[in-house]
């Protein structure tokens, strides 16, 4: 049943990251969002780093960064980039860089506890977190 599991995330998350090049639907980061809250035990590590990479992507528009934070993307990507992969812990900074460049998402990242989470990538980090916690 894992296997099976795990197939079909990687097919949903194949299909989302075709679809990201066209509009950023609130549906589709919905389960961008879910995707990252679904457990490692049954999928590849590397697969949580392609959605927050995804989601980075989307949170380059000003209107994705607004569905991003209402779908949760905040709190999820927090807790990514403090207790993920190294992949991971870098793909979420960056994200959440990106989504800082909202007034109210800054408020949100701060609410849970992403300041102190990107300040230490940006401190202690490998290079690659360095860059994008730091923007």
């Amino acid at each position: 049943a894992g296997d099976a599991s795990s197939e079909l995330q990687a097919a949903a998350l194949g299909e989302l990251k075709r679809l990201s090049g066209e509009e950023a639907g609130g549906r589709r980061v919905d389960a961008l969002v879910a995707l990252l809250r679904v457990g490692n035990a049954t999928g590849d590590e590397d697969e949580k780093a392609d959605v927050a990479a995804t989601l980075q992507e989307l949170a380059r528009d000003d209107e994705s960064r607004v569905v991003i934070a209402a779908a949760g993307g905040v709190e999820v990507l927090v807790a990514l980039a403090r207790d993920g992969s190294e992949m991971q812990k870098e793909e979420a900074a960056g994200t959440l860089w990106n989504l800082s460049a909202n007034h109210d998402n800054v408020a949100a990242i701060a609410a849970a506890g992403g300041i102190e989470v990107l300040v230490s990538l940006a401190r202690y980090g490998n290079e690659g977190q360095k860059v994008r916690a730091a923007g």
